[in-house]
């Protein structure tokens, strides 16, 4: 049985916001290939951001759409975002799913790391209820031990209530020869139907799909062109080929390859997934792909930058980084606006000179040093940037968990003070960068607000530059300007974001004048670096 997941797992690059004619194709081109069994989407609880269809996966979205009436569709839940919905987990799933005599979905796969196993029973309950068959994904398999893994898939089978039990290769680090090995294992405590999700980091996703297979495995997870979070998957038009070459399979590969080759080759120029050496060491270290996909798809980290990454995360104390828990972590923690440090009146009678990372800082680099040198001007750098010499910089600004997780390593290298709101950093960072100068000005994020405290502020998201005008602004300075802050289109979702932080600040009483020194298309007064002072 092959599950293609190229909708679900694939969403990463384009939040689940496919192309309508595109989903079109790829449902006719599935059913066409006999492929059994779809994943559509995903079914999160509802997010404060814009998410496509394939994120909700809802039953209205699957009744507007035309799915094939020869393929079962699957959709996908996140365990740990059930067990910690605040209303609690029946609810969380009451919110989710209606009884499966109204939905077109048929299967719900759980994805859970092992720990989560014990509150993944009560999910498991409630969806059987509902009449659903369930499948189990027990994700970053390779971590779990020998008996902790036969202990736990002799658990699930207790239950009695999950058809299918999948291991997942979250860290693409498996080779054919570990993949028996871990299959016998969950053998000792499981004798229900086996299913695999392998990652592609070493590019081994078919091998280690086709060793499955051949070891018992019934269940092979695909998607089209491998595409997928980091180096993707098993990619589903080589899988068939594979197959093909059984005599126990009818599978008909050739309507899949117009739609691999046409829509989905152009996906994956666009966005870049697929195996590479950077993936290929990270799956040999331990280390979550997605701090690779992270600083692959950010200009500003080069080929020096991210191997850098690597050997530090590879030699840190925790050897198997993963980046979903440290976000986890991350979002877990509120935070306040009650640092321990405060910039009141910190900047009074000075220009402060807010630094993006934007590439009119990289270009305009020479002129801005001129700038600062003959201008009594503080600078703040937003995050890290490579392409601004530390001598520019009187202290650095971070508030964004995504580039706190990736760029720590880096602060410890800093000999200038990082202000932070170290109530919204994981404790394993803060206890690595407890060396250095932080000046801890709090953040709490709450929707449509933009309040700025003496020890802290309130904004409506960890937008660096906010957090920066915060600082700016209670430490008094006389006015603000702004180089490398570029922009983007208008309709850019990251422009939005911009244009309503501009405004909610003109409204602040008191604000400080803001203007650009470089371009920009915010709205803000444009003014030049090269322009003679009045």
């Amino acid at each position: 049985m092959i599950l293609d997941c190229t909708l679900r797992d694939g969403g990463y690059y384009v939040n689940w916001d496919f192309d309508p004619d595109t989903v079109r194709k790829y449902l006719t081109a599935i059913a066409t290939a006999k492929i059994e069994i779809i994943e559509i989407g995903f079914r999160f609880l509802p997010a404060k951001k814009f998410l496509g269809a394939n994120a909700y996966s809802t039953d209205v979205y699957l009744k507007s759409i035309d799915l094939p009436s020869n393929v079962l569709i699957s959709v996908m839940v996140n365990a740990s975002e059930i067990i910690n919905c605040s209303e609690g987990i029946d609810n969380a799933v009451n919110q989710l799913f209606t009884s499966k005599s109204e939905s077109p979905v048929d299967i719900v796969r759980i994805a859970t790391n092992i720990d989560d196993i014990e509150q993944c029973h009560e999910i498991v309950e409630r969806l059987n209820v509902l009449g659903y068959r369930v499948f189990l994904n027990l994700m970053q398999i390779d971590l779990v031990s020998h008996d902790k893994l036969v202990k736990t898939s002799s658990l699930i089978e207790s239950w009695n209530m999950v058809e299918v039990l999948y291991m997942a290769d979250s860290f693409g680090s498996l080779d054919p020869v570990n993949v028996k090995k871990i299959i016998k294992t969950i053998e000792n405590g499981w004798s229900g139907p086996l299913g695999i999700h392998a990652h592609d980091n070493k590019g081994l996703a078919v091998q280690n799909t086709m060793a499955a297979l051949n070891a018992g495995v019934l269940y092979l997870d695909s998607t089209i062109c491998g595409m997928g979070r980091g180096a993707g998957n098993a990619r589903t038009e080589y899988l068939l080929v594979e197959l093909g070459q059984r005599k126990d399979v009818t599978y008909f590969p050739d309507a899949v390859f117009p739609l691999a080759l046409q829509e989905f080759n152009a996906l994956q120029k666009i966005h870049q997934w697929g195996p590479n050496m950077y993936y290929y060491l990270s799956a040999l270290h331990g280390i979550h792909p997605t701090y690779i996909q992270e600083m692959l798809g950010d200009e500003r980290y080069g080929t020096d930058q991210i191997l850098s990454s690597i050997n530090f995360l590879k030699s840190s104390k925790e050897p198997f980084f993963s980046f979903e828990n440290m976000l986890r972590a991350s979002s877990g923690i509120e935070g306040n606006e009650y640092g321990e440090w405060s910039a009141e009146g910190m900047f009074t009678g000075k220009t402060i000179l807010i630094l993006g990372s934007g590439a009119s800082t990289k270009k305009y680099i020479d002129a801005l040093q001129l700038f600062i040198k003959q201008n009594n001007i503080f600078v703040l750098c937003l995050n890290i940037n490579k392409s601004v010499p530390e001598s520019m910089v009187d202290a650095y600004v971070a508030c964004h968990e995504t580039r706190i997780l990736i760029e720590f390593d880096y602060y410890t290298k800093l000999n200038k003070p990082i202000i932070i709101p170290l109530t919204r950093v994981p404790k394993v960072i803060r206890e690595i960068i407890k060396n250095i100068e932080i000046l801890d000005y709090g953040l709490r994020v709450e929707s449509g607000c933009f309040e700025i405290k003496k020890n802290g502020c309130v904004l409506s998201s960890t937008l660096s530059l906010a957090y920066a005008i915060s600082v700016a602004t209670i430490g008094g300075a006389d006015k603000i300007l702004l180089a490398g802050v570029d922009g983007y289109s208008l309709t850019d979702k990251r422009q939005i974001e911009m244009v309503e932080l501009f405004h909610k600040y003109t409204q602040l009483k008191p604000s400080i004048p803001i203007s650009a020194i470089t371009p920009t298309t915010v709205p803000v007064t444009q003014g030049s670096i090269f322009a003679p002072e009045k």
